[in-house]
């Protein structure tokens, strides 16, 4: 008979339970899709996505790696979770508002019209609502409970759908179509708070200098590894927003925005999985280094091998499926999507390898080699883009995306190496 241990049983039910909660937020957005695109046209989804895509380029950054040091510190001593998270609160809404206001005014000197400008920074509220639902999520990855977190976060996405149904019927602004994702955001928000009194945890809110001080030095390292890593996961849609384009393919900026943008979104679909996993599995790591090398090594070399499979069947069916998806998608209109996503979902076990390998060096205490990789792979990536998006368009950034994550992945293998090493010798 096949046995599972409480633990591995732990791991599956809340990866499960993440995996459920975006499958109901990607089949909304599969649907928001349709409506945008159906309502709105190709140039109405291309603002959409541009309004999208500048909120979501800072919601990792706002997290600056807070999220794994609390997560760490909480898996060895849970009782100072109140004071840590209402800190973290406090921290989080001071930097979400630093980062809306900074974006506002600097918005000012991109050649946008006036609609997108104000589509954009309308949006970037999200930015707030996104830290604090990130914030409430500590409690439940060290609680293994990520099914209060599935709860508020589908609850929040219904009134996503309902909202964008009414506004479009409405005939409304697109940008007041993307303004229901903050409501939803808000709602979320309110569930999570809700779940953490049901976990005996309040947040204290009263400002503790030397405990940010502390909580924000730690987190440096994984922060502004968080920075780069989102530059070169977003860098790309903005960048063919504003750069010269090929004028064979007969496209504008924010024609080709929307063709790259409407792959990306279903190639992101796919990323979920790594990032839900070890979202799991982390403190799992913690708590089995403390064990042994050997039981950390057993764990970490388990993740690799699920992922792995995981990876070349996702890629495989997709790359099968990808006309299927992106005409159901975006229609004829969108058929150049098809290619982008065949070359994005080519390259997806990289993604695969370089999550468990990252998340083994901050188990191990050496955060502090994460941004210099990143910072490399953001100046390849944004070069690389920057030198071929007027020669190849959007076709380019697809292939750079890879060959910045191909770097990733060979310099986190060095990097875990050493840090093994460091820590066990020879072994």
């Amino acid at each position: 008979m096949f046995y599972l241990s409480n633990t591995t049983k732990k791991i599956a039910s809340n990866t499960i339970y993440q995996i459920i909660g975006k499958v109901v937020s990607m089949s909304i957005t599969i649907v928001t899709t349709l409506i945008v695109t159906r309502f709105y046209g190709r140039e109405g989804y291309g603002v959409f996505s541009l309004i999208q895509n500048w909120p979501a380029l800072f919601f990792i950054i706002v997290d600056f790696g807070i999220n794994a040091i609390a997560t760490r510190e909480l898996s060895k001593d849970f009782s100072k979770a109140n004071k840590l998270i209402g800190n973290i609160f406090l921290i989080r809404i001071v930097f979400s508002l630093l980062i809306v206001l900074l974006l506002w005014l600097s918005l000012g000197f991109f050649p946008y019209d006036s609609n997108l400008l104000f589509g954009i920074r309308l949006g970037l509220i999200v930015i707030l609502t996104q830290a604090l639902f990130t914030s409430t999520n500590i409690i439940f990855q060290v609680k293994l409970r990520y099914d209060f977190s599935t709860i508020g976060y589908i609850s929040g996405y219904f009134l996503i759908l309902a909202l964008v149904l009414l506004f479009s019927f409405l005939k409304l602004d697109i940008a007041w179509v993307n303004f229901a994702y903050v409501i939803g955001g808000i709602v979320t928000f309110l569930f999570n708070l809700h779940f953490l009194k049901k976990l005996n945890v309040f947040p204290n809110l009263t400002f503790d200098l030397a405990l940010c001080k502390n909580i924000l030095l730690e987190s440096l390292p994984l922060g502004l590894m968080f920075i780069f890593s989102q530059i070169n996961f977003r860098s790309d849609s903005l960048l063919l927003s504003v750069l010269p384009l090929p004028s064979k393919q007969g496209l504008n900026n924010t024609e080709s925005v929307a063709i790259y943008s409407l792959a990306y979104k279903i190639f992101d679909v796919a990323l979920v999985v790594p990032t839900f996993f070890m979202n799991s599995v982390y403190p799992v790591l913690v708590q089995h280094m403390q064990q042994g090398k050997n039981k950390l090594k057993e764990t970490l070399f388990k993740s690799l091998r699920f992922l792995s499979l995981i990876a070349i069947v996702f890629g495989f069916i997709g790359f099968i499926f990808s006309p299927l998806m992106v005409n159901f998608l975006g229609g004829a209109e969108f058929n150049e999507s098809i290619l982008i996503l065949r070359i994005l979902l080519g390259g997806l076990i990289l993604y695969y390898l370089t999550q468990p390998l990252a998340w083994l060096i901050v188990t191990l205490g050496n955060q502090k080699y994460l941004p210099y990789i990143y910072l490399c792979s953001t100046f390849i990536n944004v070069g690389l883009n920057v030198l071929f998006i007027p020669v190849y368009s959007f076709y380019s950034s697809a292939v750079i995306t890879h060959i910045s994550e191909f770097f990733i992945l060979i310099m986190l293998i060095l990097a875990a190496t050493k840090s093994w090493k460091d820590k066990y010798g020879i072994s």
